[in-house]
């Protein structure tokens, strides 16, 4: 106690030197308190908004070439001229599989299956106006303009056709149609359309006619994308009925797409993913799991028959989480998503026949239990969006080949190719990708605004490490040189001490616990003043406002919806007590230095080396 006090009274003969000692020490202080403070603020944001943000790419072949493909207008006799996109060949997956690349999830390029459920109805009512129907010209005659078709029997369709119902026919997009015959019976598929303006004067104001559905000219194609051989023309789609007709191969081919048509109604479409956020309904929130849970990393690597279901179609069909779906999958589109294909109440009729004429046999089939329901916008046909009544499925619970069942390829596209790598890492994909120099293949990424927001956190944090930087060097220079004043150049005290019979230990405390307490009191003073004034600021920046953004190869971006973000604030005195810790120990070190280089000479040297 006695040294203490000495300590102190030696302390306030120097008054002048203390006062500014704790004052610089407080402000040095406050500097690493603010840039520490700050630094725990952005690290606490990043951990928080982490979780909150996504990076996924999205990948799109363009095409190779624009081809011009002439269509005959039977209503003005002309060729109209419609641009085709054409690909030489389609880049497969595998060159998104390169050294470096790191994805969390993907990369895939998704599918749909058309799962046959006779026990459930895609439809409550028809889903196009396209039908199959038998018939004759009510006299010969050349489909080149409308003509009257009398209807015998409807096969399949839900168009409104009846029999007995006298129609217009046109053959509208052949420039030069065979003629039909009245004493003669036609099969043909046939689709509803409005009708040319030369018809008004004898229908009225809103005139239509049939025009021909080719449906028989199987889509089928392998692996590769290369169209399986068929002996039926793509634009098949009349015969002529004649006895014993569904007896042979072509009449087969007829009933079979009939057989098609029916099943329909209950062919729902199946999409298999690794990451359901991979598909853009989910990513960005028009879709959202509204009861149950979505699938767990096991269960997509394992390839478990779990399924996620419309909630609209579970409350129709009075399913339940927990409840399960016998799914048959009947064919794989590789050519288009279902949001494309399958809207409300309306659905692209796919020839649903492999190139033989048979209809495609069932390869895969199982009970996949519901562990989720979904909510949001579905059936709108959107390319990017849910289909109608879709179900949804891990990609590896699908174990059989489907190899001989796709009605449909296509190359690499934004709504179904995609894959998901780490926040902040696309300028590092970039740069490994575009060494690869892949011609005709662009990524586009979304991020949700992550980028800007992490350069604005950088910012941030450069200028906490700039102000830590500095506080801290001003802390080791106040504390070198303040122990130069009040120890290195306290010689003879310390001469003088020794030579009263004070041990080294007692010579020690008897300098140190002065500007010890000095040292304690300006870095608590200076840490808990920084840490509330960093916390002041973390508290009016603690909400951020950010736009979606789309980043793609050149890095261009887009406005998307406003959203808000919060994160929990660090504890003030975190900071504070981190740096009072590691200044008080720099001090003490710098200090118990200062006062070992004075103790390891001898008094009487000390004395006889000072200066007047």
């Amino acid at each position: 106690m006695l040294l203490f006090e000495n300590s102190m009274r030696q302390l306030f003969r120097m008054k002048g030197r203390a006062v500014l000692f704790l004052l610089l020490l407080i402000f040095a202080s406050g500097l690493c308190s603010i840039g520490r403070g700050f630094l725990l603020m952005n690290r606490a944001k990043m951990e928080a908004y982490e979780d909150s943000f996504m990076t996924i790419g999205t990948v799109e072949q363009k095409a190779d070439q624009v081809k011009e493909r002439m269509i005959w207008d039977a209503e003005d006799k002309n060729y109209h001229i419609f641009n085709t996109a054409v690909y030489d060949s389609y880049v497969p997956l595998s060159v998104l599989d390169f050294e470096g690349a790191d994805y969390l999830s993907g990369p895939e390029k998704r599918c749909f299956y058309g799962s046959y459920m006779p026990a459930y109805e895609m439809y409550d009512m028809g889903m196009s106006l396209s039908e199959i129907v038998e018939g004759s010209p009510v006299e010969d005659a050349v489909p080149d303009h409308p003509i009257a078709f009398k209807v015998s029997r409807v096969l399949g369709g839900q168009g409104g056709i009846s029999e007995g119902h006298v129609i217009s026919f046109c053959d509208h997009y052949n420039p030069e149609p065979e003629k039909l015959y009245a004493d003669k019976t036609y099969v043909m598929s046939l689709t509803y359309s409005p009708g040319h303006e030369d018809q008004k004067a004898f229908e009225g104001d809103t005139p239509s006619e049939y025009i021909p559905f080719p449906v028989l000219g199987s889509t089928q194609v392998d692996v590769a994308g290369n169209k399986a051989p068929d002996e039926v023309d793509d634009d098949h789609f009349c015969d002529e009925v004649t006895e014993g007709f569904y007896e042979s191969p072509m009449g087969r081919r007829w009933l079979n797409i009939v057989d098609t048509w029916d099943n329909m109604r209950h062919t729902f479409p199946v999409t298999g993913t690794n990451d359901i956020y991979l598909m853009m309904a989910f990513y960005n929130g028009n879709a959202f799991i509204s009861q149950g849970r979505a699938f767990t990393e096991e269960e997509y690597a394992r390839g478990d028959r779990v399924c996620l279901v419309s909630e609209v179609f579970a409350q129709r069909e009075g399913l339940a989480v927990g409840d399960e779906l016998p799914l048959a999958l009947q064919y794989a589109n590789y050519g288009r998503t279902a949001g494309r294909a399958f809207a409300v109440n309306t659905a692209a009729v796919f020839t649903l026949i492999n190139a033989r004429g048979e209809v495609y046999p069932i390869f895969e089939e199982g009970d996949y239990k519901i562990v989720g329901m979904y909510g949001g916008q579905a059936g709108l046909r959107d390319e990017y969006g849910l289909a109608y009544n879709e179900i949804i499925i891990p990609s590896r619970s699908v174990k059989n080949s489907d190899a001989d069942n796709i009605l449909e390829s296509g190359p690499m596209t934004g709504s179904s190719t995609s894959f998901r790598i780490a926040n902040g890492t696309i300028d590092e994909y970039m740069e490994k990708w575009g060494g690869l120099q892949i011609p005709n293949v662009e990524i586009t990424f979304y991020d949700g605004g992550y980028s800007e927001l992490e350069a604005n956190i950088n910012n941030m944090k450069y200028i906490a490490r700039l102000l830590l930087v500095m506080g801290a060097s001003m802390v080791l220079m106040v504390l070198g040189y303040f122990s130069w004043l009040f120890i290195l150049k306290q010689k003879e005290r310390t001469a003088v001490e020794r030579c009263l019979g004070f041990r080294r230990t007692q010579s020690f405390f008897s300098l140190f616990w002065g500007i010890f307490l000095l040292i304690l009191v300006g870095s608590v003073c200076g840490s808990v003043a920084g840490s509330y004034l960093s916390g002041e600021i973390a508290g009016k920046i603690g909400k951020e406002s950010y736009y979606d953004k789309t980043f793609g190869n050149s890095m261009g971006t887009d406005a998307g919806e406003l959203e808000e973000e919060t994160f929990e604030e660090p504890e003030p005195l975190k900071a504070a007590a981190e740096c009072t810790f590691a200044i008080v120990a720099a001090g003490t070190v710098i200090a118990a230095a200062g006062i070992y280089v004075n103790l390891k000479k001898e008094p009487m040297k000390l004395l006889a080396g000072r200066t007047e």
